[in-house]
């Protein structure tokens, strides 16, 4: 009987706490409820914009208004929503709302369900971008396909007519098929990024297009198919940042494009793998003097493999701890592989800001 009145003295006290949980929670519902619009416009400032909307739109009248008129700055990832979603979120949400949308993140999620093939996937993308310029105060994007796309000039041209953008990363598979700027307008872009492949050539014709550049990007730096490259110097008095990953450039080539281009340049960010051309310090501190006078901060990462590449790192590195390199505050570390027997390594940077 004991036993018995402790497990009924138990299931009371579960029960009691349960009643107490719940009266808690619908307390909180009811404090939330009562917030000032003010209040509840500053706790949005801290949501995605996509979570707003799922967590309030459908919620009450009050709250549908809340997230529809706000005066929010919209920033719409869509990158990781299912097709459903989107077409809900477009109507409820994106069409309403297209004069103030500032900031957009967009790629190609549905190829993941198999909804399109990867031909129509392209086409929709290019479609999207035709229609951004019905987006006035939209300043950021963000593209990521993870198909070929057999025409990349088409992504650049229609990213390039938008007059309001200040940042943009793009990426994508490439199948060989180079970039054509020629009908490519000049654009507002201050700050691109490129991660995917691209050629050494096209550097004139990308520059002229962005006379207001102040930071590029691009992480797949790749070879010329041609043996002369002449290009004619630009002035990019805003540029100000530069950061390629480097792969088959040597660095004459690379110095051709620092005396064309990046004269006013200030910090410099270069990633190299398998490439000695880029190991002299004599060769480094020409071009800094001659062509970067202003460059404040220099990160240099050379990634190798092999024992003659390894061999020549162990010799060479000791170079960059002259006078020129000291007074700058720029040191240098050869670090080998993980494993004592490995011939891989990295010669980079330690202090790259002064």
């Amino acid at each position: 009987m004991e036993r018995i009145k402790r497990q009924l003295d138990d299931i009371v006290d579960v029960n009691n706490n349960n009643k107490k949980q719940k009266i808690f929670a619908t307390t909180n519902q009811f404090n939330f409820e009562n917030l000032a619009n003010e209040i509840i416009y500053d706790i949005f400032e801290y949501l995605d914009v996509y979570d707003i909307y799922y967590g309030f739109y459908h919620l009450n009248k009050r709250f549908k208004n809340l997230t529809i008129y706000s005066n929010l700055h919209c920033q719409v990832d869509i990158s990781t929503m299912s097709k459903s979603n989107f077409e809900s979120y477009y109507e409820d949400i994106i069409k309403p709302n297209k004069n103030r949308i500032k900031i957009l993140r967009l790629s190609n999620p549905f190829t993941i369900d198999l909804i399109f093939s990867p031909p129509r996937v392209i086409y929709i993308l290019i479609t999207f971008l035709k229609h951004l310029i019905y987006l006035p105060k939209l300043h950021s994007l963000t593209v990521s396909t993870i198909d070929n796309i057999p025409n990349p000039s088409s992504i650049f041209i229609q990213i390039f007519q938008l007059t309001k953008f200040k940042y943009c990363k793009i990426k994508h598979n490439e199948d060989g098929s180079p970039i054509n700027f020629d009908e490519c307008k000049q654009s507002s872009i201050e700050h691109l990024i490129i991660d995917s492949p691209f050629r050494y050539e096209l550097f004139n014709k990308l520059l002229t297009c962005l006379p207001k550049l102040r930071h590029l990007s691009i992480n797949y730096l790749t070879g010329s198919n041609y043996s002369e490259i002449d290009f004619y110097p630009i002035l990019l008095k805003d540029l100000k940042s530069v950061s390629f990953g480097i792969y088959s450039v040597h660095f004459e080539e690379f110095k051709k494009l620092t005396e064309n281009f990046f004269n006013s340049i200030e910090s410099l960010r270069i990633s190299t793998h398998n490439n000695s051309s880029y190991s002299h310090a004599k060769q480094w501190e020409e071009l800094i003097s001659s062509s970067m006078p202003n460059l404040r901060s220099f990160d240099l990462q050379n990634h190798y493999a092999g024992a003659m590449q390894k061999f020549l790192y162990s010799c060479l590195g000791g170079k960059f701890g002259s006078k020129f390199w000291t007074e700058k505050q720029w040191f240098f570390k050869n670090q080998d592989g993980d494993h004592k027997s490995s011939d891989n390594g990295l010669f980079f940077s330690i202090n790259p800001y002064r």
